[in-house]
Order: C-alpha cells, then sequence, then structure tokens
C-alpha cells in the first residue's frame, strides 16, 4: 500500500515537471506573436527576421539592400581616398536565408525548446573590381581594407571605411620640396608649430587652413612665429600640385625668403592661409625645428610634375623728403630717417606634367619704399641797411609753414608749394609731383 502511494507520488512529480517544461517556451511564444508573428530578436545583415518565411526575408533584405546601396563607400587611410560604388557588392541573400535556416532550425523532438538567437551577416560575392581598386593604393594592404569592406557592407553598417595603411614610410618615397630657414630672435613658438604638422597627410583634394588646423594653439606662438611658419609652409607646398586659395602678404620685405614668398596670417582679422591638394596623390608634411632653423619638407609616393617658382621684381626709390627748423643754425641739416627701396614682385609658377607646360601667376604683392628723411635749417641770411646779413628765421620773404603733416606720419613737414628758391629736387621729382601709397607717380 506504502508502495502504491510512493508510486503515485512520484508519477505526479513528473507530470507537473513536464507541464512546466511545456508551458514555460509556450508562454514565451504568445509574448512574441504580439504582432502574429514570432520575434525572437534574430537578424541577418542587421536586419530583424524572425518568425517570417524565406519568402518575406528575402523581400525586407532586398528592401535594406537597396536603400543601403543609396550613398558610395568612402574608402580612406594613410592621407588616400577611393570612393566604391556600392553596385559593384554583390549580395547572396538566398545563400544568406540557408545559412540561418541552417542555424536556427530545430529537430522535431525538440519542439518544446526555445528558437534559437542568431545574428549573422548578409554573404557577399567576392569582388575582384573592388580588390583591384583597392590594390591602386599602394600605401594600402589590399587583403585586409577589402575584408574591411565586406565586414561592414554585408551588416549593412557606415558607408564610411578605415583603410589598413601597411607602412606611412611610403609616403617618403620623393621629396616634393625642402625649405630651410633661421628662424627669427623675434619668433616665439616655432618649435611646437613644427612638432604639430610633422607627419600630417594632406589628402587629395583636400583644403588646408593654418588658423582652423592650429586653432588651439594661438596662444603657444606669438605673431611673427605664426608668419615665419607660415611662410615656410607656403614657400614649400607651392614647390607641389597645390593650389593657393588665400594667402597675404606682409607688406615690408622679411629678413628669411625672398620677396613674395612672406605669409601673414592673423586670427582677429581672419588673414588665413589656405590651400588645397591638386594632386592624386597624398602629401606627408615633415616639420622640424634643428638647432636654430626650421626644416619643412613636402613628401609623396610619385613626383608627376616638375614645378619652377619664378620670381620677378622692381625696385622703387624712396622719395627725399625735406623739413625744416629753426633750432638749426643756418646752413645744417640732421638725418631723421635713411631710405630705403621698396619693390613690385610678381610671383609665377610653371607646371611641367605629362609632356604639357602651364604657366601661372601666383601673386602680385607691393613693399612701399621707406622715405629718407632730411631736417634742415630754416634760417636764412637777410640784408639791412648798412649791407651786413644776419640771420633770419620766418622772416626770408617765403610762406614757411611750422607744424604741417603732409604725409600723415605724424611729423611736421615742409610743403614743396613752399620752396626756397634755386632749391634742387634731390629726388629727382618735378616741382608737385609725388609717389601715391601704391608706389604710383603722380604729376599735376
Amino acid at each position: 500500500m506504502k508502495y502504491l502511494q510512493s508510486h503515485k507520488a512520484f508519477t505526479f512529480i513528473l507530470v507537473i515537471i513536464a507541464m512546466i517544461c511545456i508551458l514555460i517556451p509556450m508562454q514565451t511564444s504568445l509574448k512574441a506573436f504580439a504582432d502574429g508573428k514570432q520575434t525572437n530578436g534574430s537578424t541577418i545583415g542587421g536586419v530583424s527576421v524572425s518568425g517570417l518565411k524565406d519568402d518575406e526575408i528575402k523581400e525586407v533584405l532586398e528592401s535594406a539592400i537597396v536603400e543601403w546601396k543609396s550613398e558610395p563607400i568612402i574608402i580612406q587611410g594613410g592621407g588616400a581616398e577611393l570612393s566604391i560604388d556600392p553596385q559593384e557588392i554583390q549580395f547572396d541573400i538566398e545563400r544568406s536565408i540557408q545559412n540561418y535556416r541552417d542555424l536556427t532550425d530545430k529537430p522535431f523532438f525538440l519542439f518544446w525548446t526555445s528558437d534559437k538567437v542568431v545574428h549573422i551577416p548578409i554573404h557577399i560575392s567576392d569582388s575582384e573590381v573592388v580588390k583591384n581598386r583597392i590594390s591602386n593604393i599602394s600605401v594600402w594592404d589590399t587583403e585586409e581594407t577589402y575584408n574591411q569592406v565586406v565586414m561592414q557592407a554585408s551588416y549593412l553598417k557606415s558607408h564610411e571605411v578605415e583603410a589598413t595603411v601597411t607602412d606611412t614610410t611610403q609616403l617618403e618615397n620623393e621629396r616634393i620640396a625642402l625649405s630651410i630657414e633661421q628662424i627669427p630672435t623675434e619668433a616665439r613658438g616655432v618649435q611646437v608649430l613644427a612638432e604639430s604638422l610633422n607627419d600630417y597627410i594632406l589628402k587629395p583634394n583636400e583644403p588646408f587652413s593654418l588658423l582652423t588646423y592650429f586653432e588651439n594653439l594661438t596662444d603657444a606662438a606669438n605673431m611673427e612665429g605664426f608668419n615665419f611658419f607660415g611662410s615656410l609652409i607656403y614657400n614649400t607646398v607651392l614647390q607641389g600640385e597645390v593650389d593657393i586659395l588665400e594667402r597675404h602678404s606682409q607688406k615690408e620685405i622679411s629678413t628669411y625668403l625672398q620677396p613674395g614668398m612672406d605669409v601673414y596670417v592673423d586670427a582677429f582679422f581672419e588673414k588665413d592661409l589656405q590651400f588645397v591638394n591638386v594632386s592624386e596623390h597624398p602629401y606627408l608634411f615633415k616639420s622640424t625645428v634643428e638647432g636654430d632653423q626650421l626644416k619643412v619638407a613636402l613628401h609623396s609616393t610619385v613626383k608627376d610634375a616638375t614645378i619652377h617658382i619664378s620670381v620677378h621684381q622692381q625696385t622703387i626709390d624712396p622719395r627725399i623728403i625735406n623739413r625744416y627748423s629753426n633750432d638749426l643754425p643756418m646752413g645744417t641739416t640732421k638725418l631723421i630717417q635713411e631710405g630705403k627701396q621698396g619693390l613690385r614682385v610678381t610671383v609665377t609658377r610653371t607646371i611641367s606634367k605629362n609632356g604639357d607646360e602651364r604657366i601661372q601667376e601666383i601673386s602680385r604683392d607691393y613693399y612701399p619704399p621707406k622715405n629718407r628723411i632730411v631736417l634742415n635749417s630754416a634760417r636764412q641770411p637777410v640784408s639791412e641797411g648798412s649791407g651786413v646779413m644776419e640771420e633770419q628765421g620766418n622772416q626770408a620773404g617765403f610762406n614757411l609753414v611750422e607744424n604741417v603733416d603732409l604725409d600723415g606720419d605724424g611729423l611736421p613737414d615742409y610743403d614743396d608749394r613752399y620752396e626756397v628758391k634755386n632749391h634742387h629736387f634731390e629726388d629727382g621729382l618735378p616741382p608737385g609731383s609725388y609717389y601715391d601709397k601704391g608706389g604710383n607717380l603722380v604729376t599735376p
């Protein structure tokens, strides 16, 4: 009797356990049927396919692929960039669905177990076209970069792909240009700027802005440092296939480089140096400070063009400014400022490539001359009835104008209209003529 009771109890327990095992997956399935189809989270290429039939899976995948193919694939790395037409990527939807079924279908005797959740990629057929295009970029590892493209495409991820760069030293294969100059004593922060730009890669069709690149280092260097560093960058990139978008002259002949090759930058007044790489290859900048010298070099994998820079200079003689004072003894003079020639400078560039030659005018700059200023005695001899000559100040028979600033430099001038008789024009100008601010001779 006890045996029967024990046997019944054991049987009852087994039945309860069996019912629980059946009810738990059933409850899970009922929750998953909220929209009428079973959804356990499985995806193909990031697209939810749980509870869908094969034809339904095919339909949603095709729709997702069409949307994904609406944008080009952009591969970047090592200063190079490549755009791939997404139509070159061939998706194998049938094979992807079969793979999904192989992983999720279960034997009939395991009907009571939960469906397996899987996240698999969409199968992609091998593309020699894409591989060949990637292989044209010498600094990229073809296989690894191609695999990265396939991985992102198979999950319908971002269209921007980071290439695997094999060796950036290949960018140093050819030195396009080199500039070396002694750092001016007043320039500060040049080494900080050089370290920041060193090993920078300028991609094809990529613009460069000096103020934008160094926007976080504006306090690291003074104006002289920025102008000097910018001038060497400008002098260097002119020797490469680079188009200048913006550049400003310092308006004064500097102690470094040739006139016409200097650069003035000012963040407050938005005076920038901007250029763009118009070659088919990336450019690598090398900028280092060695001792008291700055070296800026431009490298690339190949050198496609031969470039020659020409600087034409036209001198502008300074004027002689005569000023007069009653404080000087009669017949004496005093040199206030020595004169210095100015320049008109035209920079041109000759580019020889693939048998063709073209000449570009890069810039026209004007460096005003520094006038020679001479202070003369305003005292003149006068004759009295006795025949004795004595000194006289502002009573010599001409209209001497005191404290008149004619040229706007803050110092009193003597107006040529009140020139004493027999005075010679030391600057060789005809009476009443003068140079304007552009260095042009104006004659009445």
